[in-house]
């Protein structure tokens, strides 16, 4: 009915719970997440009278959220790349210092290692000399430990974080699966009037979701919300919230993965998860972390390899060849948790110059071997049996029981090689500084010729094994006493011993020329003539006996710091460092500029989502004083008719 008093009590509701919302938006100003409220209100409808239809008040019909959900969108997608790339600058920035490091990176301990044997180089014969080299090779394989458990530390704080985290999604997706159930059972929801405190809890609690990891959340038709992570994989599903657990490698059970409960098992979804702090760190351990290990265990091998091959070719204090001075482990080889055979894989290096940072997966399909590079993809085989050498520098082999079909190897080459090195000479007189090898020439020579040591490549030949500490045979290079620079190489054993190159050899004193070459007569070293021999000129070749003061393989040695001998002759130990660093380097300055720019873009999200749906206490100050006015004039409406009823009663008193 249309009547002052019933518009007025209309008004004064209208007022008082457009006050209590306006107040409800001003006390929550602070709280997260929270999207200001306001009345939707309607006039009533009219009543009929002569001369018109008349007005019969306002109701309230509902109590909505400002909310846009484009814009809360924005915020969800730009909070999981946020978190991803602040995560991402993080691990890289630690990496980086590490690696660049003027003091504590494997760059000072290198030329330390190498300053030292240049130290032998200058005076062969000195102990203490001697004594720094080794001291400084313990240094130089301190430092490469101490940067792999290093990098080890990250690893285990990858893991450490992974595990935190998964609890916490597996709490926030039971939070939302309970919410869904609230707000599908909300009276009135299907007639439009939205819980909206608990849509906003739900709204906030896939914001904090989208901190861990990429979020997907669609509304459904009875006001849920399904929540999918990864590449689908449903974590909300209405009510129903699905488990995440943390699960070891099936390779390397040090290696903490994501698992999703399929049955009585869990799959391994870690490759599939991407964004937030989940992907941050996943992403990190896969591009950063892993490579970086294998990278320094690469130089590592590489100079292991570089200088023992030649120190077994000099000769130490007591006249014995060299032997190794470094030592490193065999490649890692893992089989799956889920092989069903006991077949074991080994694996050797065979050339540090052709390997890369990469690890590999070996698979057998009941026939035939694939070898697949984990970092590009690139597959070697099928091969039909083992062993088989990779074009990567190392070679596989069996350890006697053949694999099944459907069985798997993780192969790591490098992985544990910079933490396995180690130093196996304590003896300074077991360094190998001198050339095994020494050249005289006959003190009768009238020429001006010379010959001299050229190359050692092999000193496990007979003419260095048969007796050890003599050259067998000994050698005579004598020129001929008629014709000038032809000469014949013979056995030096005893005064007679038979000719080994009869010739007539040819020399040309203009070029020089190496004689006794492995193509020749096949032993392990080479001899350069150099000038102009004399006719009748001879020069003896024996086994270095007391070469003290040589320090001819030492000077070789030292050399090998600036010797191309990595990534197929491209680099030398400290290049190859320093494409470490470079890499490294420049994945945390993209990792920062992509972070600030991403925080950037995360508070604009915040800012426009805010603009729509925050509460501005300018704007409910004055809806305060609106509200407040309506519901003294509604009050007043209401006292207006009380006087007119009051007349009305006094009119017919009288």
């Amino acid at each position: 009915m249309s009547d002052p008093l019933n518009i007025g009590i209309s008004g004064l509701l209208t007022a008082q719970r457009s006050l209590t919302v306006t107040s409800n938006n001003v006390s929550n100003v602070n709280t997260e997440g929270y999207s200001r409220q306001r009345t939707d209100i309607t006039s009533r409808l009219p009543f009929y009278a002569p001369g018109g239809y008349l007005g019969a008040g306002s109701d309230v019909t509902n109590i909505s959220r400002v909310y846009d959900s484009f814009l809360n969108g924005q915020v969800v997608s730009n909070t999981t790349r946020g978190n991803q790339l602040e995560v991402s600058y993080n691990y890289a920035s630690q990496m980086d210092n590490l690696l660049a490091d003027p003091q504590a990176g494997l760059t000072p301990a290198v030329q330390d290692f190498f300053a030292a044997s240049q130290g032998v180089a200058n005076d062969p014969a000195s102990i203490p000399a001697r004594q720094v080299m080794l001291t400084s090779a313990e240094s130089l394989v301190n430092r490469f430990d101490v940067m792999s458990r290093r990098m080890d530390d990250l690893s285990d704080s990858v893991n450490v974080e992974i595990s935190s985290i998964v609890p916490e999604v597996n709490t926030l997706a039971q939070e939302i699966a309970s919410l869904n159930t609230a707000i599908s059972r909300s009276p009135g929801i299907h007639s439009g009037r939205m819980p909206n405190d608990l849509m906003d809890k739900r709204e906030q609690l896939i914001v904090q979701l989208s901190r861990f990891v990429n979020v997907q959340a669609v509304e459904q038709s009875n006001y849920t919300v399904n929540v999918y992570i990864g590449n689908g994989q449903s974590l909300v599903t209405d009510s129903e919230s699905q488990v995440l657990s943390v699960i070891p490698n099936a390779y390397d059970s040090s290696q903490m993965d994501i698992g999703y409960a399929n049955g009585s098992t869990a799959v391994n979804i870690t490759s599939l998860l991407t964004g937030g702090r989940l992907g941050g760190l996943i992403d990190q351990r896969t591009d950063i972390i892993e490579p970086s290990k294998n990278s320094l265990g690469r130089i590592a091998v590489a100079l292991s390899d570089a200088f023992n091959k030649q120190h077994q070719l000099g000769m130490t204090l007591d006249s014995s060849l060299g032997g190794d001075l470094f030592a490193v482990t065999t490649p890692e080889v893992l089989a799956s948790t889920s092989n069903t055979s006991a077949a074991s894989i080994s694996a050797t290096i065979t050339d540090p110059n052709l390997l890369s940072n990469s690890d590999y997966k070996l698979t057998f399909d009941g026939a035939s071997y694939t070898l697949t590079r984990i970092s590009d993809g690139q597959g070697e085989g099928p091969v039909t049996g083992l062993p088989f050498t990779s074009v990567d520098g190392f070679s596989i082999d069996t350890g006697g029981v053949s694999p099944a079909a459907g069985d798997t190897f993780l192969i790591r080459p490098t992985r544990g090689m910079a933490r396995s090195l180690e130093v196996l000479i304590t003896d300074t007189a077991k360094i190998a500084a001198a050339a095994p090898v020494r050249v005289e020439a006959d003190l009768g020579n009238i020429g001006s010729g010379q010959i001299a040591l050229s190359e050692i490549t092999d000193t496990t030949g007979a003419e260095f094994a048969t007796t050890p500490g003599t050259l067998t045979p000994p050698l005579l290079v004598e020129f001929d006493a008629v014709t000038p620079n032809q000469y014949r190489v013979y056995d030096n054993t005893l005064p007679g011993s038979p000719v080994l190159l009869s010739g007539p050899n040819i020399y040309d004193p203009a070029t020089g020329m190496d004689v006794v070459a492995d193509n020749a007569l096949g032993y392990g070293y080479e001899l350069h003539v150099k000038s102009e021999p004399g006719l009748g000129d001879r020069f003896t070749v024996d086994y270095n006996l007391q070469g003290v003061s040589d320090n001819s393989n030492m000077l070789t040695l030292a050399e090998l710091q600036t010797q191309n001998s990595m990534l197929k002759d491209t680099a030398s130990f400290l290049d190859a460092y320093a494409g470490i660093i470079t890499d490294v380097g420049t994945k945390t300055h993209q990792a920062d500029i992509a972070n600030q720019a991403q925080q950037t873009l995360l508070r604009q999200a915040v800012n426009a989502r805010e603009a729509v749906s925050g509460v501005n206490l300018d704007e409910e100050a004055a809806n305060l004083m609106r509200f407040q006015q309506a519901y003294q004039a509604s009050a007043q409406v209401i006292s207006t008719a009380q006087n007119m009823f009051d007349s009305l009663l006094g009119a017919v008193r009288r």
